[in-house]
């Protein structure tokens, strides 16, 4: 293994010289060097980024952005200012990100400032209205790697803006109780003119804690109660409420010992913290994708008619199907030829070409350059598709928590009784209430609270080393359960797109083929088009930089022709235009005027590394599978180079038979990998998923990581990590044990006092955190 010299991403490599783990990265390297922004890889400081893959050499749309800038600089000329725009980012990834946005943006005429956001994927842009080409540095930005959408493309991040600005006012909270109760501890008196003054101050920022922090977690414990479940955020909502109201009472009573509102609003702002912790690290990496779905939201009616909602497709309707996108319902194709690509719903890598009347399955996605018109012959809530693309219902739960918590508050409960009952048998009432409320504060999960968080971030930090991006907070200890592992074939144990058997035919061609070729593949959809775009990297795309070249002509299943001033060029078939081929032979020919100027051949490959992440996921002991809607023959061969079973590899399954397959097998002990729809249904009956993301993704909006590496090594690495944090959450747990066993102890004795309590609970919570960073540094 070695790692990519641009993102850093562990890969393996082909070759002892081969320095990148993708094309994309290796442009990207070139483009940094060329314009000498070499200081990005002292900013990033060794850290791994966002694999480029192919976002320099693919089509992107910005049709959607002369309406934003036109609407931004109408209100800047209103106001007599500048005009802003806020986006969504694809592929920023560190501060280095941020500096090399800036300075790509500050070359442009009319620029004023750009802020990008690592952590949101926002970036906002300011420049003078009608001075500065915006398209022009979107495709700018796009040759670097990153490629920006409309703000809200990429998935909200809500729940962690609103979290922030919780803490925020939680800590300014908290310091002002601490302040103003700080005195009464070191001795000040009764009688002084500004006592009482102080303690007003105290309740009331108390209040506001509970009112802005304290009711995060009693909706949420709430909420679960009234479908009658159990909630993490119970016992942190009970701690608050009994510390808040018993503080209320020795006011009223003027019994020190019950005054604790120091404690509640030191409390909320941590738990708070130890949240946002959590819910950053996931939202993070569910902000890193901003892909557009192959599933029209929309089809254009063939007739030019209003748009057709999908929700109201009907059979028989007729409409336009846009390249790149999929047949949303089995349809007939109306008229002429298309190639479609059958491998998002069979796994069938190769493209397929269709021709008048030929019947659709949903799911193809047209490859072929121009639009299609289609007859339905489904409603879209009868489409298999329609079943494949339904969301899933909120994040998987964690087996096993509802019957601790349980467990868990009923000891904490009949203990604080058992105290305030021997108490009051004494005939020492205040003694019995500080007893009681101060089992239920020292009881406040702070393991829960701080160090659970604290283990997912860093566990998910050591996991995004290896390109693997955590989606679900409690993918942990599910992971821990995993025995066997299930694979989809085409595009996760092999790579998505064929590989070029002899790349040197591309580097050997001169300026003139070199060209032909970029502006034969350039903008298509087909494999086999994009592998040798890709191949050409940067040299293609400089010559790709001449803005006087004209359309290409397509003939679907054949190829693609140019006419350069009076040479053809053509790219298809063996034997399409050029010398026949011996008939077994598959690939592409370039030719010039009939003659062949380079012929190019393609094979299925493994992802890198993937017989070794296979040995080392059987030397765990567990137990591998291949489940794929490829023809058989194919899937058998490839288990059998790599050493699994042939009974468990099962070849020409639809996406029913992989779901049926993955209930027969899962005993909650299941992990899926897969990357197509045809994965779908599998993908609800497994414990745990992944997927790598690919040119048509959809997946990894249900699955619990993906990863945008080309290799399997960071499964490795995610088992590793979720042992790891195991076994700090293990020891924060039995520190949690003692502690609160003398802790209870203490308060049930009487000798807990609001002081003791509001010490003991954040240096717990240090203590607790340090050993749980102890088993996950990130290495």
């Amino acid at each position: 293994m070695t790692n990519c010299d641009h993102c850093g991403t562990a890969f393996s490599p082909r070759t002892v010289a081969e320095r990148f783990c993708c094309r994309g990265c290796e442009y990207v390297h070139e483009l940094i060097g060329e314009n000498g922004f070499d200081q990005f890889y002292d900013l990033k400081r060794g850290l791994a980024v966002t694999p480029v893959r192919s976002r320099p050499f693919e089509e992107h749309d910005f049709s959607w952005l002369s309406a934003q800038v036109a609407e931004a600089e109408s209100v800047a000329n209103k106001n007599g200012g500048s005009a802003h725009l806020d986006l969504s980012l694809e592929g920023i990834s560190c501060v280095g990100c941020v500096w090399l946005i800036e300075k790509l943006f500050v070359r442009e005429s009319g620029a004023i400032r750009a802020a990008a956001h690592p952590s949101s994927g926002r970036l906002h842009l300011e420049w003078q209205p009608g001075q500065c080409d915006l398209e022009a540095f979107m495709r700018e930005l796009c040759k670097f790697g990153y490629v920006a959408g409309p703000a809200g493309a990429n998935h909200g991040d809500g729940e962690r803006r609103r979290l922030t600005a919780r803490v925020g006012l939680c800590g300014a909270f908290a310091m002002n109780t601490m302040g103003f109760t700080l005195p009464w501890y070191l001795g000040m008196p009764a009688d002084f003119e500004f006592a009482g003054l102080f303690r007003i101050v105290a309740f009331l920022s108390a209040t506001l804690s509970m009112l802005v922090g304290a009711e995060y977690f009693i909706s949420r414990a709430w909420r679960a109660l009234r479908v009658k479940s159990l909630h993490i955020d119970l016992p942190i909502a009970l701690g608050l409420i009994a510390a808040y109201l018993g503080s209320i009472l020795g006011w009223i009573l003027g019994a020190e010992k019950l005054l604790y509102f120091d404690f509640v609003s030191t409390f909320v702002f941590l738990m708070l913290a130890g949240r946002l912790l959590q819910t950053s690290a996931v939202e993070r990496n569910r902000q890193r994708l901003m892909r557009q779905q192959p599933v029209p939201p929309t089809l254009e009616a063939a007739d030019g008619g209003a748009a057709i909602p999908l929700e109201d497709l009907k059979a028989d309707a007729r409409f336009l199907l846009q390249a790149g996108r999929a047949v949303p319902v089995a349809s007939t194709l109306a008229a002429g030829e298309a190639d479609f690509s059958l491998e998002w719903i069979r796994g069938e890598s190769e493209a397929v070409r269709f021709h008048t009347g030929s019947r659709l399955p949903a799911g193809a996605i047209l490859l072929s350059r121009n639009p299609v018109e289609l007859v339905a012959g489904e409603a879209w809530k009868d489409s298999l598709l329609a079943r494949l693309t339904a969301p899933v219902n909120g994040d998987r739960g964690n087996p096993g928590l509802e019957k601790l918590l349980r467990g868990y508050l009923l000891v904490v409960l009949v203990v604080g009784l058992i105290a305030m009952g021997y108490w009051l048998m004494l005939g020492n009432v205040v003694t019995g209430l500080q007893a009681m409320i101060s089992v239920f504060v020292v009881s406040c999960p702070c393991a829960l609270g701080v160090a659970i968080p604290l283990a997912d971030d860093l566990a998910a930090s050591r996991v995004e080393r290896a390109g693997a991006f955590v989606r679900t907070a409690t993918i942990w200890p599910r992971l821990r359960k995993v025995k066997q592992v299930i694979f989809d074939k085409t595009g996760t144990l092999t790579l998505e797109r064929p590989l070029l058997d002899h790349p040197e035919r591309v580097a050997e061609l001169d300026d003139e083929a070199a060209l032909a070729l970029a502006v034969l593949t350039q903008g298509s959809l087909h494999p086999l088009a994009r592998v040798l775009l890709e191949t050409l990297g940067g040299r293609g795309q400089r010559l790709l930089r001449d803005p006087s070249q004209t359309a290409v002509e397509e003939f679907p299943g054949l190829g693609v022709k140019w006419r350069d001033g009076e040479t053809d060029w053509s790219l298809g078939r063996i034997g399409w235009q050029g010398e026949a081929g011996s008939g077994e032979e598959t690939g592409s020919d370039l030719c010039r005027d009939g003659r062949l100027i380079a012929r190019f051949s393609f094979r299925e490959s493994l992802r890198p590394g993937a017989l070794e992440s296979v040995r080392l996921l059987k030397d765990r002991g567990l137990s591998l599978h291949i489940l794929s809607g490829d023809h058989p023959a194919k899937v058998a061969a490839l288990a059998e180079g790599l050493g699994i079973p042939a009974d468990q590899a099962k070849g020409g399954l639809s996406p029913e038979d992989k779901a049926r397959s993955v209930k027969e097998l899962d005993r909650g002990d299941t992990l899926y990998l897969g990357d197509g729809a045809n994965d779908s249904l599998a993908f609800d009956a497994a414990l745990v998923t992944g997927t790598p993301v690919v040119d048509r993704s959809l997946l990894e909006s249900k699955s619990d990581f993906y990863t945008l590496g080309s290799g399997l090594g960071f499964l490795g690495s995610l088992l590793d990590s979720a042992a790891a944090r195991a076994r700090g959450v293990r020891m924060g747990f039995a520190f949690a044990l003692i502690y609160n066993t003398f802790t209870v102890l203490a308060s049930m004795s009487g000798a807990m006092s609001p002081l003791l309590a509001a010490i003991l609970m954040p240096l717990s919570s240090l203590v607790s955190i340090a050993i749980v960073a102890s088993h996950l540094r990130v290495r």
